[in-house]
């Protein structure tokens, strides 16, 4: 079994949540279906939860690709809070598209994803706040 993902509206952002085993030949296809959504809804700052997610150990070069895609995908457009709990590589993912102007970033808290989400100024470093 793969992973299964669903979207839910909030006020001003979307959330997609992803559940199930991790899977490659899925992950890759969330780019695209994140873009849709948000062309969609007319919204474009999106928080994506794979907490739930059952992950392995996910290589590096798949880490990779990911990031690639999604700056390919989404580049600047979309702005995508990522809520990934503990993973050592998950920084990677985020630099490899931040690096090719995505706006993305990962967190381990769902507050703080929502206030860089709803947190317009990028010119301005983000402070995380903490606990």
């Amino acid at each position: 079994m793969g992973s299964l993902y669903s979207f839910e509206k909030e006020k001003n952002y979307l959330v997609m949540t992803i559940t199930g085993n991790y899977s490659y030949e899925d992950f890759i296809k969330y780019p695209k279906l994140i873009r849709n959504e948000c062309l969609k809804e007319k919204m474009y700052k999106i928080l994506v939860n794979v907490t739930p997610v059952i992950k392995t150990e996910i290589p590096l070069v798949e880490l990779f690709f990911l990031g690639e895609h999604i700056a390919n995908v989404l580049r600047d457009h979309i702005k995508l809070a990522l809520l990934w709990d503990g993973e050592k590589h998950n920084r990677f993912l985020q630099k490899v598209a931040s690096n090719r102007f995505a706006l993305i970033r990962t967190f381990e808290s769902d507050v703080h994803a929502k206030i860089w989400l709803m947190y317009d100024r990028e010119d301005e470093p983000f402070i995380e706040l903490k606990p």
